[in-house]
């Protein structure tokens, strides 16, 4: 009987332990998340203090920072003409007034009905093969002039009636 008294007990400390060392690294895992936040925190307000300076203190020169300026300045440069290219590929631009996305060849803005002048785009290659006719849902269509209007559209993107 003492031998399984000893090994009872034996399994009753050992158990223990581990209890004790998975809640301690509970524990040390919470505390790390803790930490990892204020990192967050701490990094979130570098970072507005940087944009901070930077909207301060652009187009300054003799600044310490001016090689990072000027970085920042190319890539914003490189980033806008980048968002240009991705209009044209989509077949849209924005609006002048409101800044929400239209067709490139719109006269109207469909959001707000802001007259401007369409982006005309390349004819498009003629097609080798007729692709197969397929059920389209019906499309809104301006009660003015005709055309096909977008889903969203509160404005005929052609004439510029309100739909």
């Amino acid at each position: 009987m003492a031998f399984f008294d000893k090994l009872g007990e034996t399994l009753s400390t050992k158990s223990k332990d581990v209890a004790k060392k998975a809640k301690d690294f509970a524990d040390v895992a919470k505390l790390n998340s803790q930490i990892s936040s204020e990192q967050e925190g701490i990094n979130a307000a570098y970072l507005a203090i940087g944009r901070a300076c930077y909207e301060q203190n652009r187009g300054q020169t003799g600044t310490p920072y001016d090689a990072q300026f000027q970085a920042i300045d190319a890539a914003m440069g490189r980033i806008a003409q980048l968002q240009k290219e991705i209009q044209v590929i989509k077949g849209i631009r924005q609006c002048p007034a409101c800044g929400s996305e239209m067709p490139a060849e719109a006269v109207f803005c469909p959001a707000c009905g802001t007259k401007s002048e369409p982006v005309v785009a390349a004819a498009p290659a003629p097609e080798t093969q007729q692709a197969p006719t397929t059920e389209v849902p019906a499309q809104k269509v301006c009660p003015s002039c005709g055309t096909e209007l977008p889903a969203d559209g509160a404005f005929c993107p052609n004439c510029g009636a309100k739909v």
